[in-house]
């Protein structure tokens, strides 16, 4: 199994609603699940309808104050979506980590979106310890 570590960092929520509504069109064949401490469904919504495309996959971009019980299927090609407080971000890496563990070749990709106002001071902190991060125009490698 082998887990790849991807930041972001966005100004509001519809500023990373804007990121992500990018990236999941073009990951439309992944599994996406998702761990929101406050939704961005309205701002998911506004960007969609702006939008000449949509995003294919079903994903829930409410609120998730229950990590322990979010079901992770056991898919080839799981991609992880986190966005809230440092605790919160914690647990959900956590337990993702944890079900992970149980599960054979599977090849996960945990995303996790910082508020740039409250991590502005930790953001070399949280680059040294990604693999990449995630642009409105894409991934970039972390050198």
């Amino acid at each position: 199994m082998k887990i790849e570590n991807v930041c972001n960092f966005y100004a509001s929520k519809y500023h990373l609603s804007v990121v992500l509504y990018e990236y999941l069109r073009k990951n439309s064949r992944k599994e996406i699940i998702t761990f929101f401490e406050d939704g961005i469904n309205e701002e998911m919504k506004m960007v969609e309808s702006r939008a000449k495309r949509h995003i294919k996959n079903k994903i829930n971009f409410n609120a998730n104050n229950d990590i322990q019980n979010t079901y992770i299927n056991q898919s080839k090609n799981l991609v992880f979506i986190l966005m809230g407080s440092n605790l919160y971000l914690k647990e959900a890496n956590s337990y993702i980590k944890e079900e992970l563990k149980f599960m054979k070749n599977v090849k996960a990709k945990i995303i996790n979106c910082y508020d740039f106002d409250q991590q502005r001071n930790f953001m070399k902190d949280i680059i040294k310890g990604s693999d990449k991060i995630l642009y409105t125009t894409g991934e970039k490698v972390i050198e």
